[in-house]
């Protein structure tokens, strides 16, 4: 058995039971049957109040709802670690290299095709 130690199940308005480890502070648990039986629910939860619920999968995390403006600022934040990261790999292979500097066009295409590498890191091929 895991050495995690789980809070007592709660109950939350709607009758969601949800359990939470110590460290979470601010987004719900619930079961992924629960989750199925009340999506629309939860869904609903997640849109108005902006509150985030992960949906446990045999007593782990398995994925998490979360509102379209977390969801914005999720991507937001990836897309600015992304940029940064590129911004690093540009400065380290110009070496400082003197030359023309790259169009807008080719800068593009780079990024492109770092997104796509970086995509099939994560997920696999397209």
């Amino acid at each position: 058995m895991s050495s995690e130690r789980f809070l007592a199940p709660i109950t939350v308005y709607n009758g969601y039971t949800t359990s939470r480890r110590e460290e979470d502070t601010l987004a719900k648990h619930v079961s992924a049957r629960e989750a199925r039986a009340r999506f629309a629910e939860l869904t609903d939860r997640v849109r108005y109040s902006g509150e985030s619920v992960i949906v446990d999968k045999q007593g782990q995390p398995f994925v998490a709802v979360v509102s379209l403006a977390d969801f914005a600022l999720i991507e937001r934040v990836q897309r600015d670690e992304r940029a940064a990261q590129f911004s690093r790999l540009a400065v380290e292979a110009a070496g400082g290299a003197s030359g023309p500097e790259p169009t807008e066009q080719e800068i593009v295409a780079a990024v492109k095709r770092t997104r796509d590498e970086l995509y099939r890191e994560r997920y696999g091929a397209a």
